[in-house]
């Protein structure tokens, strides 16, 4: 399948002579007498890489990569301007607003194609990449997913199949031991079903979007109490015994409860999981310069500081040296949900085991 240029040239004689060149040499060419014709054309029919003059009038090549850069399906095409302008400032203007070369006339034949051939290279390295992220990507969710899900599905219908099959052999306190696990399997579940669908929601969250102002306002109150309840909640959850300290001072937040929530859970979550079982979990909160510092200190399980950076949706690190819950989600929300309330966190190993994370919130003040 041939290669389609779109062409945007207002001198016919080159217009003309661009698309008898490049079809003999295989490409499919379409041609445009102005800028806003070649808008038209880029936009009912996307082309692979567009070939631009800048010198036109009513609509210039500049306006033309400045629409073609915002629209979703050229964004990335490879765009080259053609012009008789050999000033640094205007090829600074064209590569600032995206221009991925420049060719000035009169150029030739030879170096048409090389530039041509350059750019589809990349392209195609480009969407090579990208396809291999999203084959990454597509493994780790059906891996971590397959995995998760079965893991509470097991439980469930383990402990239900003894209970409906051999309940009259089983006492009180068996049963209700039995019907407890079936409730920490069935929360585990639900948990990584909703954050699933968190994830998908924060992934595409822009200000257009109607739900944007769910997660970006607000206002709430941090207390001691609230983050004990998070803490009782995960110990249920994960059905085990948690030693943990905490010293909070109370302060307004500028974001909902329902965000702070999102992000308390999933950090602790991650701390009391990852803790070692004789250890602490201590969590310290107070307000610093204008913001609300909050600390969580655990010990067991390192986070792998040098790969802070590839934090990212279903991605779990170390995977085949420990045993883990989850989907591998919860960083990669507490760090959107800080982003869309002018939030932020860090996290720190200053001791071997030892894993420090601090998320800074804005303090709410009171403009009335």
């Amino acid at each position: 399948m041939s290669t389609q240029v779109l062409v945007i040239e207002d001198d016919t004689q080159i217009r003309e002579n661009l698309a008898e060149m490049l079809s003999l040499h295989g490409y499919e060419v379409d041609t445009a007498i102005n800028g806003r014709e070649g808008i038209s054309q880029a936009m009912l029919r996307p082309p692979q890489l567009i070939l631009c003059d800048i010198m036109m009038p009513e609509v210039d090549g500049y306006q033309v990569l400045d629409v073609i850069r915002n629209n979703q399906l050229t964004a990335t095409t490879p765009f080259i301007f053609l012009t008789a302008k050999t000033e640094t400032t205007d090829l600074r203007r064209g590569m600032a607003q995206g221009a991925d070369d420049y060719l000035t006339k009169p150029f030739t034949l030879d170096n048409l194609l090389s530039s041509i051939n350059s750019r589809l290279q990349r392209e195609a390295l480009r969407k090579a990449e990208l396809k291999a992220q999203l084959d990454n990507y597509r493994h780790n969710l059906a891996s971590v997913s397959v995995h998760e899900s079965n893991t509470a599905l097991t439980g469930i219908l383990g402990f239900s199949s003894l209970l409906v099959d051999q309940h009259q052999h089983f006492t009180g306190d068996e049963i209700a031991t039995m019907a407890h696990m079936i409730k920490v399997c069935g929360l585990r579940l639900k948990r990584s079903l909703d954050n699933i669908q968190l994830m998908d929601s924060l992934r595409h969250m822009e200000p257009a979007n109607p739900t944007y102002l769910f997660y970006t306002s607000g206002t709430c109150q941090i207390t001691q109490s609230m983050v004990n309840s998070c803490m009782e909640a995960i110990a249920l959850r994960q059905d085990r015994r948690i030693d943990y300290r905490l010293d909070i001072d109370d302060a307004p937040l500028d974001l909902s409860a329902e965000s702070l929530t999102t992000c308390l859970t999933e950090l602790l979550d991650n701390a009391c999981k990852f803790s070692a079982p004789d250890q602490c979990v201590t969590v310290q909160g107070c307000v610093q310069a204008n913001q609300y510092c909050l600390t969580i200190t655990n010990q067991g399980q390192p986070f792998p500081i040098g790969r802070l950076d590839q934090i990212g949706a279903y991605t779990q690190f170390d995977r085949s040296q420990y045993e883990q819950q989850g989907f591998g989600i919860g960083l990669s929300i507490t760090q959107r949900m800080l982003d869309l309330n002018q939030g932020s966190f860090t996290i720190d190993s200053p001791a071997p085991g030892l894993t420090v994370v601090v998320i800074r919130l804005p303090v709410h003040t009171d403009q009335a």
